[in-house]
């Protein structure tokens, strides 16, 4: 009986000494803390394991092989199985933070001055943008006095205007008064009609060319006082800048007046 129990006693102790001489034993640390779901793979075998949350962990390896740890954040390390490992019941690992360095960030030079107006040529369009500058060139040909009977999109309502009210206010004036007139009178009354119908959507027509950009965020213009920033222009002959196609010199005029008349509403 006592040389049965010996015999088992040797056979156990065997067997657990053999599995201890089979297994790598390991907790992974960084620099103040166990690290858990770090990656532990054997490259001779191909088994693998994940570190617990004590930063411990244990994986199938012999003599010589070489364990792979990885976890994100950290460099890769690579350790050589050596026989003190299987001996040991617990390596302590460091793993080191694996530190990123972006690439240097170069900003290129351009030739833009700022104003939208004078920039759109110089950069580079897109087909959406082609296809806009190309209708925005189609209503600049267009005479001012169509523009003006053009219908006004559901975006666009707050840049109309309110109707004007005539009531007669002379014996001419009333029913029957255009059939009096002669047939030069009735040209005349025409051209009038035509010049009052471009100087009226003259804002409507400056904004369309300069863009909202322009008004409401380069010169700071409050978009409720677009129309009397225009009317406050106006003694600068604007106007007639528009119609003899000095447009940078118009531009000039509205900078300069728009720091003027900034000052002047803001002070009331």
């Amino acid at each position: 009986m006592q040389q049965k129990l010996l015999f088992f006693l040797i056979i156990t102790s065997t067997c657990f000494y053999a599995q201890r001489k089979n297994n790598f034993q390991g907790k992974i640390f960084d620099v103040s803390k166990a690290l858990k779901n770090v990656h532990v793979v054997n490259l001779q075998n191909k088994k693998g394991t994940f570190s617990n949350k004590a930063g411990f962990f244990k994986i199938i390896a012999k003599n010589k092989d070489s364990l792979q740890i990885t976890a994100v954040g950290f460099k890769t390390k690579i350790i050589i199985v050596k026989p003190y490992h299987l001996r040991e019941t617990e390596n302590i690992i460091k793993l080191e933070n694996n530190i990123v360095i972006l690439d240097e960030i170069v900003l290129k030079k351009h030739n833009l001055s700022g104003f939208l107006s004078l920039d759109i040529t110089n950069v580079k369009q897109t087909y959406k943008e082609k296809a806009t500058a190309t209708l925005e060139n189609q209503l600049k040909g267009m005479d001012p006095y169509l523009i003006s009977k053009m219908g006004i999109g559901s975006d666009e309502v707050h840049l109309a205007k309110a109707n004007k009210v005539r009531l007669p206010n002379n014996k001419f004036e009333g029913a029957g008064f255009t059939r009096r007139l002669g047939k030069k009178n009735a040209v005349s009354k025409k051209e009038k009609a035509k010049k009052l119908a471009e100087k009226e959507n003259f804002p409507d027509v400056l904004l369309s060319e300069f863009g909202a950009h322009f008004f409401f965020k380069e010169l700071k213009i409050p978009k409720e006082k677009y129309n009397h920033f225009i009317n406050y222009c106006e003694v600068k002959n604007i106007f007639k800048l528009y119609k003899q196609h000095k447009k940078f010199k118009l531009i000039q005029i509205l900078i300069k007046e728009s720091k003027s008349y900034i000052k002047a509403t803001t002070n009331k």
